[in-house]
């Protein structure tokens, strides 16, 4: 069951996902990008939604039957890491999957077949973070 901070968090970025419905920042990708932030879990991952400060880019994955995508996130902590999140067949219940890793200075994430970054996701999703504090 989640914490009472996990559904603050959740609500937040809800509202913020709402705000931007219409708006040029608009994009079906961002349900599934709430969804990651969502699943960010301090003790699993090293870091929560709130030490995000900044999203460097993004891209989403090609699969149509399954929805994957990533980011580079800058934290308050000035620490890089990158963030991945697969949706799977269910749908973000139970075979989703949300990993994190550090990332050392100088470095940028591995890219990985079917990825294409996206500066347009990324700025999508630095509205949401404005959004959602």
């Amino acid at each position: 069951m989640p914490s009472s901070a996990d559904r603050i968090v959740a609500a937040r970025l809800l509202a913020a996902r709402r705000s931007l419905r219409g708006s040029p920042h608009d994009s079906a990708s961002l349900d599934h990008f709430v969804q990651v932030l969502c699943r960010l879990d301090a003790e699993r991952h090293g870091f929560a939604f709130d030490d995000v400060r900044a999203i460097e880019s993004a891209w989403t994955g090609e699969d149509a039957s399954w929805w994957a995508g990533g980011f580079i996130a800058r934290l308050h902590s000035n620490q890089r890491v990158y963030v991945t999140g697969h949706a799977g067949a269910t749908y973000w219940s139970d075979d989703a999957v949300v990993t994190a890793e550090p990332l050392k200075p100088g470095h940028d994430a591995i890219r990985q077949a079917g990825e294409r970054w996206e500066e347009e996701t990324a700025r999508r999703l630095n509205e949401l973070l404005v959004r959602a504090v």
